[in-house]
């Protein structure tokens, strides 16, 4: 199996970890749970952190005037300064980091669909947008996987945000030396995943590389390649690629082992997939077939494979979370 860069995370602190929920309990969060061996956790509340207690009367963002704020309804005081102190200083002491895990609906710290109001008390939701610790997140790490807890029960979104996760966290551990090598070892060994993502940002990458001079300093690197590099992995990265691209991919990595089967496992092949493309196997039947020939032809270098390897084998989820169930059980 490959190995695995472990990643950074910030997450709420109530997922899992600790009581400081508005009303002072934890969220059960199973990626968080399932995430604890692998990675390290940076946790963080946003509202505990700025003196709010457990449990707290909750609070909620106000638009007034074009003005947005954060009051508490039932005691009136806007601590809208503190949030904002907060963050900027958090921000700025947060080093690496390679992925954000928040708590959905939080008025801080949600992501998405976070309601708006036109005043502190008795009045209606006039917009929806982000919390506002997370909004300034957002807006420095735009592109880096940012997911919810209630999302990443989605085993579809999981997937998503955990490649990108263990993309990310690649990328640092093989760009800390501002090294046009490592860049390009980081590419080559990405070279399915990232063309399957999207094939014509890969060939902007590609392209960035080739134009490098061998004798670019370290200082030019990290200052001009490795940031325009950066930020063609976030576009490549930012939405998983069609059935199309998947067909495209599986079948360029089968051409490295197709001289060294015999016709009926091309015949085989094609079947399988005809039957994706209509949808009547899934994509992980595929991967295992492609794992299978990767094992067979090139083990040496299943690095390269993180299409079929994307991340550690421990955060694969079920695929029929009732296959021991008894169908044919009477009751009796």
């Amino acid at each position: 199996m490959r190995n695995f860069t472990r990643p950074i995370v910030l997450v709420s602190r109530c997922l899992e970890f600790d009581n400081v929920r508005y009303d002072g309990k934890v969220v059960p969060c199973r990626i968080v749970r399932d995430l604890v061996p692998l990675v390290d956790f940076i946790k963080v509340c946003p509202e505990y952190e700025i003196g709010l207690g457990v449990p707290r009367d909750p609070i909620r963002i106000v638009k007034q005037k074009g003005d947005y704020k954060l009051i508490q309804p039932k005691t009136g005081e806007d601590v809208t300064e503190k949030m904002d102190t907060f963050t900027k200083d958090f921000m700025k002491d947060l080093a690496d980091v390679d992925g954000f895990i928040f708590k959905s609906r939080s008025p801080t710290i949600g992501v998405r669909d976070i309601k708006v109001y036109s005043g502190a008390k008795a009045s209606p939701v006039i917009e929806k947008g982000m919390g506002f610790f997370a909004s300034e997140i957002f807006e420095k790490y735009h592109g880096y996987p940012i997911e919810e807890d209630d999302r990443l029960r989605n085993y579809h979104i999981r997937h998503h945000f955990l490649t990108q996760l263990y993309t990310f966290a690649d990328f640092r551990a093989h760009c800390g030396s501002a090294s046009i090598d490592k860049l390009e070892e980081f590419n080559e060994k990405n070279r399915f995943l990232f063309t399957y993502y999207d094939a014509s940002v890969y060939g902007q990458m590609c392209e960035l590389l080739k134009s490098c001079d061998s004798a670019i300093s370290p200082e030019e690197v990290e200052s001009t390649v490795f940031k325009s590099y950066a930020s063609l992995l976030k576009q490549v990265l930012s939405k998983p690629g069609d059935v199309d691209s998947k067909v495209s991919v599986s079948r360029q990595i089968f051409s490295n082992f197709k001289h060294l089967v015999p016709e009926s496992e091309h015949i085989f092949f094609e079947q399988l997939i005809e039957n994706f493309s209509l949808n009547r196997i899934t994509d992980d039947a595929l991967i295992e077939v492609l794992r299978l020939y990767v094992l067979r032809f090139d083990e040496d270098n299943i690095d390269n494979y993180t299409l079929l390897y994307p991340y550690p084998e421990i955060l694969r989820i079920s695929g029929d979370e009732k296959r021991d169930k008894d169908y044919w059980d009477n009751g009796e």
